[in-house]
């Protein structure tokens, strides 16, 4: 793992503490609103359980070319349970390779995941419309080949990787359950349709991405979720606050992450220690049943 993206964990296991408060069971609908319903959403297994799955490196042929992607499986993997599945998207300059050291995205044992690093062909959504083709079909592929539960699958992504990400929160909220941007620039999709959980973690002093890009990104999150413009305080060690009510089903959270070390000078474009367990602890959360759909009525 590079020492220049990692702080130490000091401060991991309170980080997971205080996140896993942003969508707590409990609250109740915006004044006014209509009740809110309860989500009990059972798992909705894809046609790769009952299949021995492989893990490792494999590839995918899509519009002539082959694309690579990293499979990691969970310890004990069963291939009849439906896991949840994270896909994780490197930056411009990194490699499926390269962010699999250092992303930590397989979280607890207790809520084990399958983990897919896709390589982008010259960096993700530098042609937006060929790489959510294909993500679609990448996607396609793991649901015919592993047991993966279709109504929690997650994206994240770090940089070029978070823009793109940025882009799948807008046009593919149909498909992952949340998703989790990490120094990422503005999408391009526009306009951003349906709701989907968000986190978004940003350095104020990033001088690759602007902090402002991660601000637009955080603001089209919280219009599109229809989400109340006051915030709540999140977590005091990365600064984080939430927008939406404690049980909603599609919070957004905005992180200011502090800076690592490359070579012992500050870098502020990293992946700080304690971001993956922040992300993965977003995403734990959501998948409790008695979290609520929504804090708005249906729209007009």
């Amino acid at each position: 793992m590079p020492p220049f993206l990692r702080l130490g964990r000091l401060a991991v296991l309170s980080l997971m503490f205080v996140l896993a408060a942003c969508a707590a069971p409990g609250g109740t609908g915006r004044p006014g609103s209509q009740q809110a319903a309860v989500a009990d959403v059972p798992p909705q297994p894809t046609s790769g359980c009952g299949i021995p799955a492989a893990a490792g490196t494999q590839t995918l042929k899509f519009q002539g070319a082959s694309w690579r992607y990293i499979v990691d499986l969970p310890p004990g993997y069963d291939k009849s349970h439906p896991y949840r599945l994270i896909v994780a998207f490197h930056g411009r300059t990194g490699t499926a390779e390269k962010v699999r050291t250092y992303f930590d995205l397989e979280g607890p044992a207790a809520r084990p995941a399958v983990v897919v690093y896709p390589q982008a062909q010259s960096g993700w959504g530098g042609k937006a419309d060929r790489d959510m083709a294909y993500v679609d079909t990448l996607l396609a592929r793991l649901k015919a080949t592993l047991c993966v539960d279709q109504t929690q699958i997650f994206a994240a992504g770090h940089s070029m990787g978070g823009s793109f990400v940025n882009d799948l929160s807008c046009a593919r909220t149909g498909v992952f359950r949340a998703t989790a941007v990490v120094a990422g620039g503005i999408g391009s999709v526009r306009p951003c349709r349906g709701e989907i959980a968000a986190i978004l973690l940003h350095n104020p002093k990033d001088n690759m991405v602007a902090y402002s890009q991660g601000i637009i990104e955080r603001d089209k999150r919280i219009a599109q979720n229809r989400l109340q413009p006051n915030p709540v305080d999140a977590s005091a060690t990365f600064r984080c606050k939430r927008w939406g009510a404690r049980a909603i089903s599609d919070p957004v959270v905005f992180c200011d992450l502090p800076s690592t070390f490359n070579r012992s000078r500050p870098y502020a474009h990293g992946w700080p220690d304690g971001t993956g367990p922040t992300i993965v602890s977003f995403f734990d959360r959501l998948t409790d049943p008695r979290i609520q759909l929504t804090e708005n009525p249906p729209a007009p």
